[in-house]
């Protein structure tokens, strides 16, 4: 395992290079950059040359604040290409004493990714649920049980091949090697849901720029995957038009006085507009402001419940919405969430971090100090799905890898 570590996250609104180090006491920070986004919507490449460039700026303040060479990274996967999808495998356990060994896991898990997968499309993740030996269930780790019959349960993303295949361009372009990419929200789960909270059943939501990354855990493991193509870009696009503001201001204006909710403003406050264009400065109501957000997160959380709702667990979170990214900041946030879900919610940021934990002390920062922890936790051979179990090293070296990362 490398001493230091790096994550490279590509948003819609910002992109984000933080460099860790793997300490006794934990994850510690040792370098951050951020710089507006380029190239990139709704999660995705699509302008190579300007997300290079983007990553180049962003890495070098990294490197700047760290004195660490950013050389290779792991990087988040996001976009409306993601699919998930749940899969069971059974083998039969054949040997004489009839013990499960890391052979019998390997098997299942193979056999558990024969789904049919679309031309177009790639497995990113392979993440283990349950297994199951004879009659047992619930089980995490099989290996020397006893029995005749091993089934494993797993969630299966794949992602478009087009979009990987840009992603790694656009890394590559900017001098970096891309070690492995990782789901946004598994990624935002790492950094802000505990054990506890994942055997509870809690589903974590990446508030994005572009998107909105969904991730539903239930029984310790991840049962159910998605994104809604709606973030906080679209926040700043409705106050654009309704306010008659550049995107830049608009933006401003949400950051600084905007709340998810009328009920939650006074209706008496007043804030002044910049001029614009020649057109003197205005004073607008900040409850008219809201009137124009309130809309808007709305549909997206209705969204978000679909989904919940269509994943057929939403009825078994009960430790209930975690709410992350930039868009998650927005006043009154948690409070319209839980109206429109029906669900406890809160907001997250990274948790136990040293360092320059300052540095990424907001939710913003989930998906960065996610992948960090992720790639500490599988080693830095890039193995994060059985499929890539093949690329080195021996088979109880390779499963014991794959185990630390799923189980």
């Amino acid at each position: 395992m490398k001493e230091f570590i790096n994550a490279i996250d590509i948003g819609s609104s910002l992109i984000r290079v933080v460099v860790g180090r793997i300490a006794e006491e934990g994850m510690e920070i040792v370098g951050v950059g951020a710089v507006p986004s380029k190239g990139v919507r709704g999660g995705v490449v699509v302008n190579i040359e300007n997300v290079v460039q983007s990553i180049a700026d962003a890495a070098r303040e990294a490197e700047l604040m760290s004195g660490v060479m950013v050389q290779d990274a792991y990087v988040n996967v996001s976009g409306k290409h993601l699919h998930g999808e749940n899969s069971r495998g059974v083998v039969a356990i054949t040997n004489r004493e009839r013990v499960v060994t890391e052979n019998d896991v390997y098997r299942v898990i193979e056999g558990a990714q024969y789904v049919r997968i679309p031309a177009d499309q790639e497995i990113l993740h392979v993440l283990a649920r349950e297994f199951s030996v004879d009659d047992q269930t619930g089980i995490k780790d099989p290996i020397g049980m006893t029995g005749v019959r091993l089934e494993g349960e797993v969630h299966i993303v794949m992602a478009a091949r087009t979009a990987l295949t840009n992603l790694n361009k656009a890394i590559s372009g900017a001098g970096i090697r891309m070690v492995d990419g990782i789901m946004s929200s598994l990624a935002s789960a790492e950094s802000c849901l505990s054990p506890g909270e994942k055997d509870l059943g809690t589903v974590v939501v990446d508030m994005g720029g572009g998107v909105c990354d969904i991730a539903v855990y239930l029984e310790g493991g991840l049962f159910y995957s998605s994104v809604v193509p709606l973030g906080g870009i679209h926040v700043t696009q409705d106050l654009s038009i309704g306010l008659k503001l550049p995107l830049e201001q608009a933006e401003i204006v949400k950051k600084s006085m905007g709340c998810a909710r009328t009920n939650l403003v006074d209706p008496t406050d007043k804030v002044e507009l910049p001029a614009v264009q020649g057109r003197p400065p205005r004073w607008v109501l900040i409850k008219d402001i809201a009137a124009i957000i309130e809309p808007r997160m709305t549909e997206i959380f209705e969204f978000i419940d679909e989904q919940l709702v269509r994943s057929g667990a939403k009825n078994a979170l009960a430790g209930g919405v975690v709410l992350t990214g930039g868009a998650a900041l927005l006043d009154g946030t948690v409070s319209l969430a839980e109206d429109v879900l029906g669900m406890n919610a809160t907001v997250a940021s990274p948790a136990q971090v040293g360092g320059f934990s300052d540095r990424v002390d907001s939710p913003e920062y989930a998906t960065s100090v996610g992948l960090l922890r992720f790639a500490a936790r599988i080693g830095d051979d890039g193995s994060s799905a059985p499929q890539n179990i093949e690329r080195e090293g021996g088979l109880i070296t390779r499963l014991k890898s794959w185990f630390q990362e799923n189980l």
